[in-house]
């Protein structure tokens, strides 16, 4: 039974007023601005695009400009709609899929500039077609009456911008206080040294394919962002960035010589250096006092991988380290403190790591896309693109989402597969050996060093003459007392020397927990508390402590000495009291003691030997 066909006669409805406000506000990120301009100045061929961000003070009141303009081929009077217009893209064809090359095609990434007070354009085509238009505010336009209109078309003798006379066609675009950069929250993007690295990395300018193909023609970005000067005052040798910035002499609106400073098309790959020659060599050249091994660059994969269906992607991976990344990538945070506003710094985590990418421009972090790994930011050391002209973007072009699920999985399950290969992975893992062969190396030479100054060290230190002529060395003093490992150690060779000097035997010592000898005397094992000087206060509760074992004391006799608990004993010192000794050779000197009585019943008096005491009066030691 055939079905009956049902005719549709509803049409959709679309508010067009709120569509147009959603565009206009769908950019993740302010700055994508200059990505969307760029993007359209390349897809129509221009070789020259020039970005120029300045502030205009008149009468107390600042106005923001945002200027591009480049020498493409220039915008066709009947196609003024694919400016202005909404999903009205020249770089479709008539299947409305893209045109080959082509990036900006969705028709909505000009909107951006309608997020503002004031759009003006100029466009030549030919030296007898030049025109210009104006959208006066778009976003009240769109509140009071739904949508938003634009001028007729002007001559370019009515607004305030104009392209070179040089220019045999090109664009014009100004943007006048563009909404998104009214607070400093969001104006601090506008500096120059946050425009060139944004302009480097997420733009067509940062266009990963040069590295495999350079473009027939030189392709040339000159901006000048706010606070240009103080950066062109900064950064002028090796030392502080590489490459150096390219600075070129224009003439600017009104016709004042200016600074602007020259980009090439292309993202950034450091020279490479994975040999301990190179490196030194390049350290030496910087002038760093840095590890050399920090300044390891190299490219492990670079090439076209082909899958099903005609679908291929570019897969390159570079290994950089520490100190390679920061040359170019100046706003890297550093672990030392830097005089770069917080504002403008990254992390390794947010930059570095796998990059997808659609037409050679990166496009968002899949650092998960990866097995085994642990997501975005585990990868500080890789600096890797996969780019495949099949990925699908959002709407405002921040993410590949849109991709067919069974396109992104085919990718991933290459990319995996490349990266498992043992090649691969030995030469990953080549920029780590290369660390921790050379901290090795150092420790290896620290070591070294540190014994010939211990040794060099040894002939100042403070001696102990015993009577048998033994020499022993007395323990190091510093601001708060005598070492006590360095006490333990005499203790020890002093029980070596004379086995039966003290009336208990040592059972166990332990100075990673609780208190740190275990002594026997009589029946009862006991704790004995090392300290190498004894002091007012203790770290131990009195009411497991024996005796304190010290080479040097800082209490004087009626002295208060308390505990952990707030538990108080009084010192108690008695110049002629007689040592007790399991070796009769000593039993019964007269020597200097030191009691502490407590003043409360839990717990009982303790005994403080002092070794520098016992050495001087009992044995008869010169020190």
């Amino acid at each position: 039974m055939t079905k009956k066909l049902i005719e549709m006669t509803n049409e959709v409805e679309i508010d067009k007023g709120y569509e147009l406000y959603q565009i206009i506000q769908d950019f993740d990120n302010p700055v994508q601005i200059f990505r969307e301009a760029f993007q359209n100045c390349i897809d129509e061929d221009a070789t020259e695009v020039y970005c120029h961000v300045h502030i205009d003070k008149q009468l107390g009141l600042e106005d923001l400009y945002l200027d591009i303009w480049d020498n493409g081929k220039g915008l066709k009077k009947e196609n003024i709609d694919s400016f202005f217009g909404l999903a009205k893209s020249t770089k479709v064809n008539k299947n409305k899929t893209p045109k080959a090359g082509k990036l900006g095609y969705k028709g909505h990434g000009t909107k951006i500039f309608f997020n503002s007070e004031r759009v003006e354009i100029i466009s030549r085509v030919s030296k007898k077609e030049e025109w210009g238009a104006v959208l006066d505010q778009p976003v009240k336009q769109i509140r009071d009456t739904g949508t938003y209109k634009y001028s007729d078309f002007l001559q370019v003798e009515e607004l305030d911008i104009c392209l070179p006379r040089e220019y045999p066609h090109g664009f014009f675009v100004r943007i006048k206080n563009p909404h998104y950069f009214k607070t400093k929250h969001t104006q601090y993007m506008l500096n120059h040294m946050y425009l060139r690295d944004y302009a480097k990395w997420y733009t067509v300018f940062g266009n990963i394919r040069t590295s495999i193909s350079p473009p027939k023609n030189e392709v040339k970005l000159f901006i000048k962002g706010l606070s240009f000067e103080s950066f062109k005052d900064q950064y002028t040798n090796l030392n502080q960035i590489d490459p150096l910035p390219e600075y070129v002499r224009i003439t600017d609106e009104n016709d004042q010589i200016t600074f602007i400073e020259k980009l090439k098309l292309g993202h950034y790959f450091p020279e490479q250096r994975y040999t301990d020659v190179t490196m030194k060599n390049y350290a030496k050249t910087v002038g760093h006092n840095k590890p050399y091994y920090d300044y390891y660059s190299k490219e492990i994969y670079n090439s076209i991988v082909y899958l099903d269906n005609d679908i291929k992607f570019h897969f390159l991976i570079y290994t950089e380290g520490y100190e390679t990344k920061r040359r170019y990538d100046i706003l890297l945070s550093r672990k030392s403190k830097s005089a770069i506003s917080q504002s403008l710094i990254h992390t390794d985590g947010e930059r570095y790591g796998f990059w997808a990418c659609k037409g050679g421009v990166p496009i968002e972090k899949v650092d998960d896309w990866i097995e085994g790994g642990r997501g975005v930011g585990t990868y500080t050391y890789i600096h890797a693109f996969i780019d495949c002209d099949h990925f699908e973007l959002t709407a405002n072009r921040g993410s590949v989402r849109n991709t067919d699920l069974e396109i992104i999985e085919k990718v991933k399950a290459k990319v995996n597969e490349i990266l498992n290969e043992k090649s691969i992975q030995k030469l990953m893992k080549d920029r780590q050996d290369w660390e921790e062969f050379e901290k090795t190396m150092r420790s290896v030479n620290e070591d070294e060093q540190e014994l010939k100054e211990r040794f060099k060290e040894t002939k100042n230190r403070k001696t102990i003459t015993l009577p048998n002529g033994s020499k022993l060395i007395e323990p190091t003093k510093n601001k708060s007392g005598y070492n006590e490992s360095e006490t333990a150690i005499l203790l020890v060779q002093l029980i070596a020397h004379y086995p039966d000097l003290f009336p208990f035997i040592i059972l166990d010592y332990n100075t990673t927990k609780g208190i740190d000898f275990v002594i026997k005397r009589g029946e009862f094992p006991r704790y004995v508390e090392l300290k190498g000087t004894m002091q007012k206060k203790v770290n131990h509760s009195f009411r497991n402590v024996n005796k304190f074992i010290c080479y040097d004391i800082e209490i004087k006799n009626d002295e208060i000495i308390t505990d952990v608990e707030g538990l108080e004993v009084k010192l108690k010192v008695n110049d002629s009291d007689r040592f007790n000794s399991f070796d009769e050779t000593f039993k019964n000197k007269e020597y200097t003691s030191f009691i502490l009585q407590p003043n409360s019943a839990v717990i009982d008096s303790m005994e403080i030997i002092v070794l520098k005491n016992i050495l001087t009066q009992v044995l008869n030691a010169k020190l």
